[in-house]
């Protein structure tokens, strides 16, 4: 069960509902980042609401994002007829005399009552960017520790009818500037300063490898004997199968290298 707790405000009374806006617990990546956070949906926190005059179809619910320091300049100023245009996103958070909160429309309380299915799981602070109109849901300061609320407004007369606790301190992740950042050996982790030595002998090692093979290769690689025939070089080739072997060139061709293609063949074997 639900527990209101009565509040006596200047145009009359608003309930505060026993629930307070949390970051969703589902599995979801970039829940909190620089200016954004995704928060819990107010399923059924305003479903037993003792006010009568509330149409389901016409109540609609609020969300209050607030800077830490701000959340009681919300609450002194909730109770009056302008509240919605009081602090406007564009200038929200800006200038040194703005209120720093704002406020962004989320549905109608008909869309969030137990029966209801929405298929909405979340909703997503700041997902409109940095937008241009008064209730828009823009981004969040950047590194920002802000608060939340979410209020049920009568339609007609904009008044606050009911509205939850203000949800716990949400720090946004701060940017941090590329210069300040230490790249220095003291600033890497002792496991990358490992591996990043291991990954420079290695290269090394391999580097010297190669080059060994390279050296190897030119120095012990076969070399052809070249006789000087004339003018024509031309390479000899021995006779490994016989006993004394030794270059022979055919002697048709030996006075005319020029004109005449050089063959070369084994002298004939000499049996003893």
């Amino acid at each position: 069960m639900v527990t209101f707790l009565i509040t006596s405000l200047g145009l009359g009374q608003s309930e505060t509902v026993e629930h307070t806006p949390s970051i969703t617990p589902l599995n979801y990546a970039g829940k909190t980042t620089t200016n954004t956070v995704i928060l819990t949906t107010p399923w059924c926190y305003f479903s037993n609401s003792t006010i009568s005059s509330c149409n389901q179809s016409d109540c609609e619910i609020w969300l209050v994002p607030a800077l830490n320091s701000s959340t009681g300049t919300f609450d002194a100023d909730k109770t009056n007829p302008d509240l919605l245009s009081l602090s406007p996103y564009p200038t929200a958070f800006t200038a040194s005399t703005s209120k720093n909160y704002f406020l962004t429309k989320v549905g109608l309380l008909k869309d969030f009552l137990r029966s209801s299915v929405s298929g909405m799981t979340y909703f997503r602070v700041g997902s409109e960017g940095n937008c241009p109109t008064s209730n828009c849901n823009g981004v969040l300061p950047d590194g920002s520790t802000v608060n939340f609320k979410y209020l049920l407004l009568d339609p007609t007369n904009k008044t606050i009818l009911s509205e939850t606790k203000w949800s716990d301190d949400i720090s946004l992740y701060a940017l941090q500037n590329p210069d300040a950042i230490d790249d220095s050996l003291p600033g890497r982790s002792a496991a990358m300063v490992v591996i990043t030595a291991i990954l420079c002998v290695a290269v090394f090692l391999l580097i010297l490898l190669l080059l060994s093979m390279l050296i190897l290769a030119l120095c012990w690689g076969d070399k052809e004997p070249i006789r000087a025939l004339g003018s024509l070089r031309i390479p000899e080739y021995d006779t490994h199968n016989f006993k004394d072997p030794a270059p022979y060139i055919n002697p048709s061709f030996e006075h005319d290298p020029k004109n005449h293609p050089i063959f070369t063949s084994p002298r004939p074997m000499n049996l003893q």
